[in-house]
């Protein structure tokens, strides 16, 4: 009896183990099941802060920097002197230039015509003044013609005028008011010409570009027209308001790069600076409300189709609302959406729906 009552259990616990591992092979899975409804549309995400206004200074010659050059960060006017380039070589080239001009000229002028008149000789005498010797000259039929000023060679002018530009181009003014926010010449303290030597930034505007699905560019519009269309930037310490810009999207792209930008006087909100942007249309839209935690991808969910096996969706993310995303495209109603994929979930897998 002992012996028969082991090789019974032990034949009971083969089948139970046979159990399990046959439940083990068919993994179970969580979905929520597609239905569209009205939602509001809100989109959220975080944006990179930039200037609107950012200009680079390039010097027009290249030559040694005599003058201090301002720090990143530092405060300039517009008018305000930036960059002095050493000069001396420029202006040795211009005197060189209008020495030569001169010295052709004076080689090229007539020698003075002579005057042996009578009156002349009165005049070198001391008899008659200056204005009694033109008088009589006059009547004597005109003084001489006087020689014509000999033609400065054209080249050579333009060479001049070009080597004085050069002498102007040394002194460079800031051409708006801003912010270093970039100095390529500090080490070196020499300027090439065509190549950027500081960068200027004006903190107001700021603006931040986002993409949004072009499907959504009625309601924004609509939003607009309709003033219920709210923009704010944060960062946890602050709130700021900020207007929408479209970008064109002539190419018919499946996203349109929107611009937000807000005013920045007393520079609270910092360049560079990573902030939370939030669009509240004010509108509502159709689509479906999937958790967040179904993405394996920004734009992509695992289903489980009629075979009960796993496939792959891409989708058209509208926005997030709180631990939920809105899907306005690549789903359809009754689609069974896995609420917590894993790595094991390959295409093809076969599940088991809880």
């Amino acid at each position: 009896m002992t012996g028969k009552r082991i090789r019974w259990l032990g034949l009971a616990a083969a089948a139970v183990l046979a159990a399990a591992l046959a439940g083990c092979g068919t993994p179970k899975v969580s979905v929520v099941h597609a239905q569209k409804q009205m939602a509001p549309f809100v989109y959220e995400a975080p944006a990179h802060l930039e200037a609107l206004h950012t200009l680079s200074v390039v010097p027009l010659v290249s030559g040694k920097i005599l003058s201090d050059l301002p720090d990143i960060g530092t405060a300039v006017q517009a008018g305000q002197l930036l960059i002095q380039i050493d000069p001396a070589p420029y202006e040795a080239q211009r005197d060189e230039m209008a020495a030569r001009i001169a010295a052709g000229a004076a080689a090229a002028a007539p020698a003075p015509a002579v005057d042996d008149s009578m009156e002349a000789s009165l005049l070198r005498q001391g008899i008659i003044t200056r204005a009694e010797y033109n008088r009589l000259r006059a009547r004597r039929g005109g003084a001489p013609a006087p020689a014509a000023a000999p033609q400065t060679d054209e080249a050579s002018m333009i060479a001049l005028q070009t080597a004085q530009k050069a002498v102007n181009d040394c002194t460079i003014l800031a051409p708006i008011s801003g912010i270093i926010s970039q100095n390529y010449v500090a080490d070196t303290k020499t300027a090439a010409a065509g190549q950027p030597a500081l960068v200027i930034r004006q903190n107001s505007p700021v603006v931040a570009s986002l993409q949004i699905p072009a499907e959504m560019d009625p309601i924004l519009e609509r939003a607009k027209a309709g003033k219920t269309l709210t923009v704010t930037i944060s960062d946890g310490s602050g709130t700021w308001y900020g207007e929408l810009k479209p970008q064109p999207n002539t190419n018919g792209d499946a996203y349109t790069v929107y611009r937000v930008q807000a005013d920045n006087p007393d520079g609270a909100m910092q360049i560079g600076k990573t902030y939370d942007v939030r669009i509240n249309s004010g509108q509502q839209v159709e689509g479906y409300v999937i958790p967040s935690s179904a993405f394996i991808k920004d734009d992509m969910v695992e289903i489980v189709n009629e075979d009960s096996l796993i496939d792959v969706r891409t989708v058209t993310v509208a926005s997030t609302m709180g631990q939920d995303r809105l899907v306005i495209g690549g789903l359809e109603d009754g689609d069974r959406v896995v609420t917590h994929p894993s790595e094991d979930l390959q295409i093809g897998t076969e599940v088991e729906v809880r």
